[in-house]
């Protein structure tokens, strides 16, 4: 399945691209996020997010490694989450680009591949709102970089 969305940020392209690679900052932005450590190569993190609440949370960890970075127009990226021992591999990229002199396009597509359709139906569910949520943020939080 595959998300796509732009948006509109009141930021400078070089301030968009700041924030959305420097973990610091995103993580601030990134919903569910428990924690996350960046592995020793620079482009790969470790993250763990949580989903449910109560007793019935579960934990779920991603390994998230940047592909190709061109800054400060273009980030690919993959990763796998871990639910249980089942592995849910995703991509996606960034593409900024100018519009105007402080605004900046940020268009976000991801592709998800859950293994079954159960999981499908439950990602197709959550992650509208992980998506709007963590844009949400952005918008705010570009322009004070």
């Amino acid at each position: 399945m595959e998300f796509r969305c732009t948006v509109l940020l009141a930021a400078e392209q070089t301030a968009v691209w700041h924030t959305l690679t420097t973990p610091e900052l995103i993580s601030q932005c990134t919903p569910s996020l428990q924690g996350w450590s960046a592995l020793d190569t620079g482009t790969s993190f470790q993250l763990q997010f949580s989903w449910g609440s109560g007793s019935s949370t579960i934990f779920i960890p991603l390994l998230l490694t940047w592909q190709t970075v061109t800054p400060p127009d273009y980030l690919q990226w993959h990763g796998e989450a871990k639910l249980g021992s089942t592995a849910v591999p995703l991509q996606g990229e960034f593409q900024l680009s100018p519009d105007g002199t402080e605004q900046t396009n940020l268009t976000f597509t991801a592709q998800v591949d859950p293994p079954n359709k159960l999981l499908a139906q439950m990602i197709q569910t959550a992650a509208p709102k992980f998506i709007n949520s963590f844009f949400s943020c952005l918008k705010k939080s570009a322009w004070t970089v």
